[in-house]
């Protein structure tokens, strides 16, 4: 188990480039996709372009991949929603490529890839920076 989470851990950790994002619905635009950058170091996260892409700047996460799809847990450290936590699934694509799915504070944990109009579910695919 632990095992597990170090591995996933380890293939999360990097720089990656937002690819694509969708909050609520709605894409999120193409200026500020450009400039959402990634950075996780084990458990913990920087986003650059801070909160326009849907999460706050800074955080630490919990994840576990034992569950079907993977949950994920983000402590926002920044930001309004400051000492809260999102409730998220992930996948790892391949390598260089990973998903997130994460729905608003307070809300249910997301049980798909996807963000309806309504949902306030922020979708994100990311591609790792060489």
């Amino acid at each position: 188990m632990e095992q597990l989470i170090r591995n996933d851990y380890e293939r999360l950790t990097g720089t990656f480039q937002l690819a694509s994002g969708v909050i609520d619905g709605k894409p999120v635009p193409e200026e500020i996709r450009k400039q959402t950058k990634l950075v996780t170091d084990m458990n913990k996260f920087t986003v650059s372009a801070g909160g326009q892409a849907g999460t706050s700047g800074a955080g630490t996460f919990t994840i576990d991949p034992t569950k079907s799809p993977k949950t994920v847990d983000s402590l926002q450290a920044t930001g309004p929603d400051k000492g809260k936590t999102l409730l998220g699934i992930y996948e790892i694509i391949d390598e260089n490529h990973k998903r997130a799915c994460w729905a608003p504070v307070g809300r249910p944990r997301p049980t798909a890839f996807t963000s309806e109009p309504g949902s306030g579910h922020i979708l994100q695919l990311w591609e790792r920076i060489k």
